[in-house]
């Protein structure tokens, strides 16, 4: 009784195998061969990517902290979310130093840690299916992203996944110990555990909902298993909730020197804060937001989402079929009735932009509660619960104001999980003969696919046929005849084959999973090295350019080595402050940012906004001027986007409109000589 005192979960073996035994000697190699390509991914040429606006900002208040704990202790700032990064930095600090690698040390080391969690939920998901979530962690290009980037998002994933691991791995008497501290230390470290709390209220208000409707037995919902838990253990639950209480006590006090801190974190002052974001949408974006970055960066993981509501709808019961049904007709009225110059006021609510947002939204919304009472009438609990945590941080970060690409980790984060389960489950229900599948049949689905998408491609560009030009000799053909081609001759090959029986058959479940290791290998690398901070990665975002980060580590080697034979100084003035600050942090003689006008005829090197036409007094006399990139993005033309377009990103990262940079104004002083008497 006591070893599912909290939830019911999906099928564990009653006597799970060790670590040891749980696979072959040859399926070990392949385990450590991912983990091994995986920390590489994560860990090489770290200090590579210039700093983020965002990563100096934290990097910095971390210095500061670490510099003067008696008297510039981290306080509470929404801006700035909680204070656990902070304090990691002040050891990271003391442990490494403060260089760019040292700094990006924390948050690597917790995304490769995350590399493990396959295997130690092993009993839930089985053998095949720990090697395929452990290569999808290793090589997916926004995990490995955002483990090279020093946010908090990984301490937020740390402590969700100590909070599941108290719900149904932890040893009975520890499980309220690891999920009040899972709370704990995500509350330490960002808002969105308001988020993550409502999302975990919803679904016991839904639970219990589904139950009484049912009349089923209350007390074997979560709910009821958490009250039944409480009530058998109340001294364990007592110490977890003071232990972890002062753990946010101690984090948010600066260590007990702040007391003002804890009612700060508590939670009026952070959501007051992020609630007006949401309204004024200060990084606007559409609701489809994180659709787009996911199927640019993790395309596998959104055709098995796509893959997944076929199989879903096609084997679900007639009630839910006709609900659906219902949806899409539903989405199919809203988008005849919906103007797209009027559909932004129109569902202004949901904060839509056009209408590829209504399908979205549709599809979230309605699918959210369809595949969680899917599950729960099947009895599958631990289905169900995975489902609705998958679709519902799906939906509610979808729906924020604040679209940022960072936050696209949780949906996937849930999303693997789920969809891992679901596919084991479909195909343990209805098999599929993976091992021995008809090569011919293969080249005619792969043939007839490309010859749909060429044509489709076509009917895209069909603006681009004119009337005096022939359709083949049209740019809508001749730019896709390459895939009308060889999707022809597939399908030929493919008929032919069924009349002569040339090929035999293939293992398609390898064959997939090499294609899919090859794809995500490769992007990436194009996201973590090739692209990395460019200013055409949608990723990025504002990313600080390699200009401005050269830029600086020549001020640097001029001050520590004097090669123009004295120290040169620099005055950095508005946008660029951020992430000079950080760059300069160790030139606290030579790198100022404010000075009196009078003054600025002391520095070599001044930085300051850039302007089309700089007004009188802007450019000092004696200074030459040039402007530098200081930030560069792309926002692409949603009006303009296809599926050709949405591919050619997903596949080669193409911007098919053009990328944007914001600038900064670069004073050199023009006679330098008058600062070598000053620095003699």
């Amino acid at each position: 009784m006591e070893s599912s005192a909290i939830v019911n979960t999906p099928t564990e073996s009653s006597h799970p195998e060790s670590v040891k035994s749980f696979f072959s000697s040859g399926e070990w190699c392949l385990y450590v061969a991912l983990l091994l390509i995986g920390l590489g991914l994560r860990w090489a040429l770290l200090d590579m990517r210039p700093y983020h606006h965002d990563e100096s900002l934290h990097g910095m208040y971390g210095r500061y902290f670490y510099d003067w704990p008696n008297s510039n202790f981290y306080k509470y700032d929404p801006m700035l979310h909680g204070p656990m990064l902070y304090n990691s930095m002040r050891f990271i600090y003391a442990s490494f130093g403060d260089s760019l690698w040292a700094a990006r040390i924390p948050v690597c080391t917790m995304g490769s840690i995350f590399m493990l969690m396959p295997l130690l939920f092993r009993g839930y998901l089985g053998k095949a299916l720990v090697l395929i979530l452990t290569a999808f962690v290793a090589l997916s290009p926004t995990l490995v992203y955002w483990s090279r980037f020093l946010r908090e998002d990984y301490w937020v994933v740390s402590g969700m996944l100590m909070v599941v691991y108290g719900f149904i791995k932890a040893p009975i008497r520890q499980k309220s110990f690891w999920v009040m501290m899972g709370v704990s230390i995500q509350w330490c470290t960002k808002e969105n555990i308001f988020v993550s709390l409502a999302i975990f209220a919803g679904y016991l208000m839904f639970e219990v909902a589904f139950r009484l409707v049912r009349s089923e037995k209350l007390e074997d919902s979560i709910t009821g298993k958490i009250v039944d838990y409480i009530s058998r253990y109340p001294w364990e639950t007592c110490w977890a909730f003071v232990f972890s209480f002062l753990v946010y006590c101690w984090f948010y006090s600066a260590g007990f020197r702040y007391p003002d801190g804890i009612s700060d974190g508590l939670g009026s002052k952070g959501f007051e804060y992020w609630m007006k974001h949401h309204g004024m949408e200060r990084i606007e974006g559409p609701f489809n937001f994180h659709t787009y970055v996911l199927g640019w960066y993790e395309l596998p993981f959104l055709l098995a989402f796509i893959t997944h509501l076929g199989l879903f709808y096609r084997r679900t019961s007639l009630e839910i079929q006709m609900l659906a049904g219902a949806i899409v007709v539903a989405l199919l009225f809203a988008l005849f009735a919906s103007n797209p110059e009027t559909i932004k006021a129109n569902w202004s609510f949901f904060k839509l932009k056009d209408r590829y947002d209504l399908v979205g939204l549709f599809i979230l919304l309605g699918h959210a509660p369809l595949v969680t009472i899917h599950h729960l009438l099947r009895r599958q609990y631990g289905l169900g619960a995975c489902a609705y945590f998958f679709s519902a941080n799906y939906f509610v970060y979808s729906y924020l104001g604040e679209k940022v690409p960072w936050l696209s980790i949780y949906p996937l984060i849930f999303g693997l999980p789920y969809l891992g389960l679901f596919f084991k489950d479909h195909f343990s229900s209805y098999p599929f003969n993976f091992r021995a599948y008809p090569v011919d049949r293969l080249c005619m689905w792969i043939g007839c696919t490309l010859i749909v998408l060429s044509l489709f491609f076509m009917w895209e560009q069909r603006s681009e046929i004119t009337p005096n030009v022939s359709i083949i000799q049209s740019t809508a053909f001749l730019d896709n005849v390459d895939f009308l081609a060889v999707g022809s001759l597939l399908a030929i090959f493919g008929v032919l084959n069924l009349i002569g029986g040339y090929l035999s058959t293939t293992h398609l479940g390898k064959l997939t999973a090499i294609v899919a290791f090859g794809f995500m290998l490769r992007a990436c690398i194009q996201t973590n090295y090739l692209h990395a901070g460019k200013e055409s990665e949608y990723l990025s975002q504002v990313h600080t350019t390699y200009e401005i980060g050269e830029f600086a580590q020549r001020v640097i080697d001029e001050v520590r080595f004097e090669k123009n034979m004295y120290k040169p100084k620099i005055l950095v003035t508005g946008d660029a402050t951020w992430p000079l600050t950080w760059y300069f942090r160790h030139l606290p003689n030579e790198y100022k940012f404010s000075a009196l006008p009078e003054e600025r005829k002391n520095f070599t090197y001044i930085l300051q906004d850039y302007k089309d036409v700089p007004a009188a007094g802007d450019i000092p006399e004696g200074y030459s001027s040039r402007k530098l990139n200081l930030r560069g993005w792309w926002v692409p033309d949603f009006r303009e986007m296809t599926l050709k377009k949405f591919l050619r990103y997903s596949i080669n990262h193409y911007p098919w409109s053009g990328t944007g940079f914001s600038h900064v104004t670069l004073l050199t002083a023009n006679d330098t000589n008058r600062f070598l008497s000053t620095s003699k």
